[in-house]
């Protein structure tokens, strides 16, 4: 079921305890976040009052300038059954202020997940050429490559899955720039995290369990498939019970290995092979939602039918409903966005409900929950055919230094 509406205003509308699990990647709140916003927020925050951000945020959203507030997830934990648990995303930036609003709501944090991938691009701001701006002086053009597979947020040529750019080589041309080459301002973004938090237990784990079938997370439906042998109950030298990679003592567990908070994509995991010569069998792998994933179960003429600008993938997405949903249960997203979650709940068997106040994105999920669900074929939905294009790449600057 997905809701047409704003989130606030429709989780009024859900039953006390009627919720099993949430899993939401809710806006993140990348817009001003200066000391004197943060102060003043925290401060309306702690005295319970009702705060609005100022500004906008991701790609110039007025709902991404700040992270949802107490008010909302004090909602979220209403509806939420004792015990239950919430998967959050945030983002590096602000998952301390995303913490924060969950703690005020009442929420515990049990932990943080991490999602790491390499494809991310660094947004920085290049010093030494902004020092030559400063002097009005323009970068010297010394050659120019062309590049496939470039993040989105400079694609100038689509060919299927791969981009294509050509690309202006530039260096500095003040004298002043030369203690400034290779200096920026941002890191490359390798990874989002999801904060894990939990509605209070009612009683003991046990108690809670069987009184509100929740309190729990889903061990091993999300165990890591492996071949190495491992057993159960070896005592490590600090006395702590060894699941996986001993080979001493105890019996052999077969079941694969404990779930980590630590998930991977295919260039991080190759990354962490490379570098440690281990096998990244030990965590769960999954990547970035491509273009026919985004967009089975849609029709549309234009070049991009979701036009969602943070769709995650649904092999994560069902991986984290299934860790933390009891059977049957029913699974919120409150900001349900392209409905990546409603579709992985419906793949997981779990009941899924979904709010969303965009109503260019509520057809969008629909769309997509239906073709996910079963009520849409790709055969009988077919993508827009894509066409070929010739379109001489242009060209962009991009400074050596």
């Amino acid at each position: 079921m997905i809701i047409h509406g704003d989130s606030l205003e429709e989780l009024r509308a859900l039953e006390d305890e009627s919720i099993d699990a949430v899993v939401t990647d809710p806006p993140y709140g990348l817009g001003n976040t200066s000391p004197a916003q943060v102060t003043e927020c925290l401060k309306a925050w702690s005295s319970g009052q009702t705060w609005t951000p100022k500004g906008r945020g991701f790609m110039g959203k007025s709902w991404d300038a700040w992270v949802p507030p107490p008010e909302l997830w004090r909602e979220v934990f209403r509806v939420l059954k004792h015990g239950g648990h919430a998967l959050v995303f945030a983002s590096s930036r602000t998952q301390d202020l995303m913490s924060i609003s969950l703690r005020l709501a009442g929420f515990e944090v049990r932990d943080t997940l991490q999602w790491l991938y390499g494809s991310g691009f660094p947004k920085s701001h290049n010093v030494s050429k902004a020092i030559d701006g400063m002097y009005g002086a323009e970068p010297i053009v010394i050659g120019t490559e062309i590049r496939y597979n470039e993040p989105s947020g400079i694609v100038k040529v689509n060919q299927g899955e791969k981009t294509k750019i050509k690309r202006k080589l530039t260096a500095p041309a003040t004298e002043q720039v030369e203690q400034w080459r290779g200096w920026g301002t941002a890191l490359k973004p390798a990874y989002e995290p999801c904060i894990l938090v939990r509605k209070p237990l009612s009683g003991s784990v046990a108690q809670n369990v069987l009184t509100h079938g929740c309190g729990g997370v889903n061990i091993d439906a999300c165990r890591i498939d492996t071949d190495e042998v491992r057993v159960q109950g070896a005592q490590q030298s600090t006395g702590a019970t060894n699941m996986g990679g001993s080979r001493e003592g105890g019996k052999v567990y077969d079941k694969g290995r404990w779930p980590a908070n630590v998930i991977l994509d295919e260039e991080a995991a190759l990354a962490l092979d490379e570098q440690t010569q281990q096998n990244t069998s030990r965590f769960f792998y999954c990547p970035k939602a491509n273009k026919a994933e985004r967009e089975e179960g849609l029709i549309t003429d234009e070049a991009r039918a979701n036009i969602h600008p943070t769709v995650k993938p649904i092999a994560l997405m069902r991986y984290l409903c299934r860790l933390i949903t009891p059977p049957n249960g029913t699974i919120l997203d409150p900001f349900t966005g392209s409905g990546s979650t409603l579709c992985a709940a419906a793949l997981e068997g779990f009941n899924p409900i979904g709010i969303e106040r965009e109503a260019e994105y509520v057809e969008i999920a629909r769309a997509r929950l239906a073709y996910w669900s079963g009520g849409v074929h790709v055969q009988e939905s077919p993508l827009r055919e894509e066409q070929p294009d010739t379109t001489e790449p242009k060209e962009i600057q991009l400074s050596l230094f």
